[in-house]
């Protein structure tokens, strides 16, 4: 029954460039730039995307980059891959419905992303970093498919749920309206796609009822760290149009404050994540280019 109700979603089509950027290996770095300059320009729009970057006032160093290997050469290979994981999860949000709210989930998602790769570089997963990168990036990406295609109805259930931060009131209203919620969507998009079983399964634990942390960690290594940077983003109020107040910020900080014992991060390093690292995430050349991809 929730099947057939989940297969009326219009689903954005699934480029494949982002698993393949995924698998190429790190360690040989000569090789692994020319697997990843033979990914990307087979890809004209993403090829277009990444000489734009090269070229932005941000890198240019005074000569134009007109090819894919001068610009892997200035940016470097790992920045190139993961702008190129990037581009291709924004190439698959919707760009319709209510753009304040689209906008909005994607700023979120995309500092849950740098968030959570930054957490995993600290924690000892620095060779899982890329796919926490994309599940930040993706696990919640039923919120945009449902906001895209129901837009007027979708506005509302955000609004009422403080917009969209008191996740379980919003799936309670999501499911009032539709008979699934957003993580069920995000979940059966996931699944459409072919994504690898840990994308999948990270789309499917809710953050408000996620139980026993340290079970979560041994299970799916991969998720905890992304979880918590959805903390940190709300806690942190990273866009700036989130208030948490009361109870529900007093629930989301307990919370945060358990998935932290789990890697051991004390109160010191709670207050640099909570009120320092914004400055870092501001000054990132992915956090600069984002807000642009999203309107392209």
């Amino acid at each position: 029954m929730l099947t057939e109700k989940l297969r009326n979603l219009e689903l954005p089509p699934m480029p494949q460039v982002a698993a393949r950027v995924m698998q190429i290996d790190e360690s040989q770095v000569s090789v692994s730039a020319e697997q990843i300059k033979n990914i990307i320009q087979a890809d004209m729009a993403l090829s277009t995307k990444i000489l734009k970057l090269a070229n932005s006032a941000f890198y240019a160093r005074g000569n134009r980059i007109q090819n894919l290997s001068q610009a892997i050469a200035l940016l470097g290979f790992k920045t190139v891959k993961g702008l190129s994981l990037l581009v291709s999860a924004a190439s698959i949000i919707p760009k319709k419905g209510n753009f304040k709210i689209m906008k909005e989930l994607w700023m979120r998602s995309v500092l849950t992303a740098l968030i959570a790769k930054i957490i995993a570089e600290r924690i000892g997963k620095d060779k899982l970093k890329d796919e926490i990168f994309m599940i930040g990036l993706l696990r919640q990406i039923g919120k945009s498919i449902l906001a895209n295609q129901f837009a007027e109805e979708y506005a509302i259930c955000f609004q009422m749920s403080g917009e969209g931060v008191d996740e379980e009131k919003l799936h309670q209203l999501e499911s009032m309206k539709w008979q699934f919620t957003s993580a069920d969507a995000s979940s059966f998009a996931m699944k459409s796609w072919n994504f690898p079983p840990d994308l999948v399964q990270s789309s499917e634990v809710r953050r408000y009822k996620l139980g026993d942390p340290a079970q979560i960690e041994a299970t799916q290594p991969m998720l905890l760290p992304v979880i918590l940077a959805e903390y940190i983003v709300l806690l942190a109020g990273y866009t700036e149009t989130v208030k948490l107040e009361g109870k529900l910020r007093e629930k989301m900080l307990a919370e945060f404050g358990r998935i932290c014992a789990v890697y051991g991060i004390d109160a010191v390093k709670q207050k640099y994540y909570l009120e320092d690292l914004r400055q870092v995430i501001k000054q990132d050349s992915f956090y600069s280019f984002c807000g642009e991809l999203f309107t392209n």
